[in-house]
């Protein structure tokens, strides 16, 4: 029933040197789950900190998902094996100013990976911003029968100053970590991001609410051994007197 996804985005400028003359200034995420498969929106603004003009070049998203080895339907958090995830529907553009540029954008798999490519030529002003937006398809949510789960770290070679995450699902939130809005993501850092929606109308819960399914459901499993047992017991005795 349950298989334990992670998704993996890294953000990767190909060309190190401009490591400390961009940032990102604000990263915002959507991640419709209203679609099969899920389409997920980047919205990715880069600042140049530099005094002069830089073009960015060529730049990255990786994309990774774990999955699980279960014993059953039960999951087995150690055993992770980590696959690429296959994209759809890929497509893309960048603002400068107010002019809207159409962006070169492919995808090929690297074995445990998937990387995205893009390509900025036109230089970016001292002091300005150049706005990717970066589209695609891909299955990330493991759909259980109860719940949905969705793990997304983020990590940048570059500072992140504001990031935000936005989902689209008619289900139920059910647990989410971290929660806020608004968070600074250091170069090099992972940020992850863990949510559960469910078909069920919960609050929201301290842990994944499978978790709390599955020792719900063991603790009745025992309950009703014991209860067998003692009613056994209880009859041979009535037997022997």
């Amino acid at each position: 029933m349950k298989k334990a996804i992670l998704f993996f985005i890294f953000l990767v400028l190909m060309l190190p040197v401009f490591a400390d003359v961009e940032e990102i200034t604000n990263y915002k995420m959507i991640v419709d789950l209203t679609k099969n498969p899920t389409h997920i929106t980047n919205v990715i603004t880069i600042k140049n900190i530099a005094k002069y003009p830089i073009v960015p070049g060529i730049g990255e998203l990786r994309l990774q998902k774990e999955e699980s080895k279960k014993i059953f339907i039960i999951p087995i958090p150690s055993k992770n094996e980590k696959k690429p995830v296959e994209i759809e529907n890929l497509k893309g553009y960048y603002i400068i100013g107010n002019q809207k540029y159409p962006m070169d954008v492919n995808v090929s798999y690297k074995g445990t990976y998937t990387v995205i490519e893009y390509q900025i030529w036109r230089p970016i002003e001292s002091g300005k911003n150049v706005t990717l937006v970066i589209e695609y398809d891909a299955n990330i949510v493991n759909n259980g029968i109860l719940f949905k789960t969705i793990s997304i770290p983020v990590g940048c070679d570059l500072n992140i100053k504001k990031f935000n995450i936005i989902f689209k699902s008619p289900y139920h939130l059910t647990y989410l970590e971290p929660n806020g809005k608004n968070f600074q993501i250091p170069k090099d850092k992972l940020f992850i991001i863990k949510a559960e929606f469910s078909i069920l109308p919960l609050p929201r819960l301290p842990t994944y609410g499978y978790i709390l399914f599955w020792l719900t459901i063991l603790m009745i499993f025992v309950i009703l051994m014991v209860y067998i047992e003692l009613r056994l017991k209880n009859k041979k005795r009535m037997e022997n007197k």
